[in-house]
């Protein structure tokens, strides 16, 4: 992958999954940690595992080096059954799709260092699997924007996902035929911001392409609400949500980075002192920017 998808990836990821340093369920009742990173290879959606499926699954959490609540000693492999078979055991909190209610019952978590060793070593592992697949061949030289939405379906539905419509566009370098073709369920939650964000940056490959722009650098677009949401999670103003609703959390971040700027503090995303202010710093940082 293009190195810039490697930079960007935790920062496109975060405002989805969060940062959770205990075991959770996420929506489909998959034991999950960190980013997103399902520690679970349960075959059937918000069921309990064979025993097979457990084992497996268990040598899957002891990947992580998990420490012990308050003492930060090094936790064993049955401290980390016991975590993960607690969790599994409230399949009824999962479609809630709230990390937080698991955090009572667990004992264990991992650092902030282990959470990015293991999304880095998660990722690189999926591009490996990915572009073994017929199809996937050419990734290597795909516009950054389009590893990125891939790499994205990836992350939450494996490398090994059949979308043959999909995989026939990306094969002939039809960005915007993956556009129509990337979304996945259940489209709630961030699953469907996902698939809003996956959308847009198949799009935005697109553009690189037809515009004959680099293909290294991620592309981001700064027209309209989307975007800018985009934008200034990629400049690190945050908690917000890529969700392409101008309310008031969106107002805050603008106004936010407009008085950081040096600008009037209005809240307005479409303010073209600010949209220029935004492709300036993007641009700074290594992005391309598209409809500044």
């Amino acid at each position: 992958m293009h190195q810039s998808v490697r930079d960007y990836w935790i920062t496109f990821n975060d405002p989805l999954e969060g940062r959770v340093d205990f075991m959770y369920l996420d929506v489909k009742g998959y034991v999950s940690t960190g980013i997103g990173n399902k520690i679970d290879e349960s075959a059937q959606d918000n069921s309990a595992p064979t025993a097979e499926e457990r084992a497996t699954s268990l040598v899957a959490a002891n990947r992580l080096r998990w420490l012990v609540n308050d003492v930060d000693t090094e936790a064993t492999s049955e401290d980390v059954a016991t975590d993960w078979d607690t969790v599994k055991s409230h399949l009824e909190l999962a479609p809630l799709g709230l990390h937080g209610k698991f955090k009572p019952f667990t004992r264990l978590h991992v650092d902030d260092q282990e959470i990015d060793r293991h999304v880095f070593a998660k990722l690189d592992e999926m591009e490996s699997v990915l572009t073994s697949r017929d199809g996937f061949g050419g990734f290597a030289s795909w516009p950054a924007n389009a590893q990125l939405a891939t790499l994205s379906m990836c992350w939450a539905m494996g490398s090994k996902f059949r979308f043959p419509k999909f995989q026939s566009h990306v094969q002939d370098r039809n960005w915007a035929g993956a556009a129509d073709e990337c979304h996945f369920t259940p489209d709630v939650s961030t699953i469907r911001i996902r698939n809003m964000l996956d959308r847009a940056h198949f799009l935005l490959a697109r553009d690189v392409e037809d515009r004959g722009l680099p293909i290294e650098p991620i592309a981001l677009g700064v027209s309209d609400v989307f975007g800018v949401q985009g934008a200034l999670l990629a400049l690190a103003f945050k908690p917000l949500s890529q969700d392409g609703v101008d309310g008031p959390l969106t107002q805050g971040k603008v106004s936010e980075f407009q008085s950081a700027s040096g600008l009037v503090e209005n809240g307005a995303f479409d303010d073209p002192d600010t949209v220029s202010a935004l492709a300036a710093q993007l641009s700074g940082r290594g992005f391309t920017v598209l409809g500044a």
